[in-house]
């Protein structure tokens, strides 16, 4: 009769799917109404990151390429891949020798396909002075450092129609010229559509 009784007591376990602590109507397998706490925890590593979502059920909290979980511990990635970096990457741009005073109008530096990734331009090849009214392949945020690494001047324009709108420059004061090499710090604003200088060096 003994072993009736617990048969009967274990039979709503194996006839609900849903298991609920502290509530009549479980929304998951188990559902918890409350607090929990967890002690005496394995020392096993885990190679998940589980958090709660607007319910409340427990997911999976996906890593992205920058974070890494390895021995319990979660850190930055610092890897130099080159889909997803976490350091500046540099590429090298050839610019045409040309003639003094060039223009270069909606500068094309492959922002957008090789140089996707890169962050510091090395302008090279120049003989003679040249100047930069714009440059293509804005997107919002885009860091981008240009070295002028010749001893020629390097002039950026500011706001010059000689470029489309969504490519021209904002020095926040008039053209800025380098006096040989030098450096021109940018990042691109997706409201206003233009790059923005941030940090000029001869």
């Amino acid at each position: 009769m003994k072993n009736l009784i617990y048969v009967f007591s274990l039979l709503p376990l194996f006839l609900f799917s849903q298991v609920g602590i502290n509530t009549t109507t479980p929304l998951e397998t188990l559902h918890v109404e409350g607090t929990l706490c967890v002690t005496n925890t394995s020392t096993k590593t885990p190679l998940k990151i589980s958090g709660l979502d607007t319910k409340g059920t427990l997911t999976d909290v996906l890593l992205g390429a920058n974070l890494q979980l390895t021995g319990n511990v979660l850190s930055a990635n610092t890897s130099t891949s080159t889909s997803s970096p976490t350091r500046y990457l540099s590429a090298t741009v050839n610019l045409p020798t040309g003639s003094p005073g060039d223009e270069f109008d909606d500068l094309d530096i492959s922002l957008s396909t090789l140089n996707a990734n890169k962050v510091l331009i090395r302008l090279e090849g120049r003989s003679f002075n040249y100047k930069i009214t714009g440059i293509s392949g804005g997107t919002d945020g885009r860091h981008l450092i240009l070295f002028n690494v010749e001893a020629v001047n390097m002039n950026l324009n500011n706001k010059d129609t000689s470029s489309l709108a969504q490519n021209r420059i904002i020095t926040l004061a008039n053209n800025l010229l380098t006096s040989g090499q030098g450096t021109a710090e940018l990042v691109y604003d997706g409201v206003l559509q233009r790059w923005v200088l941030i940090g000029f060096r001869n």
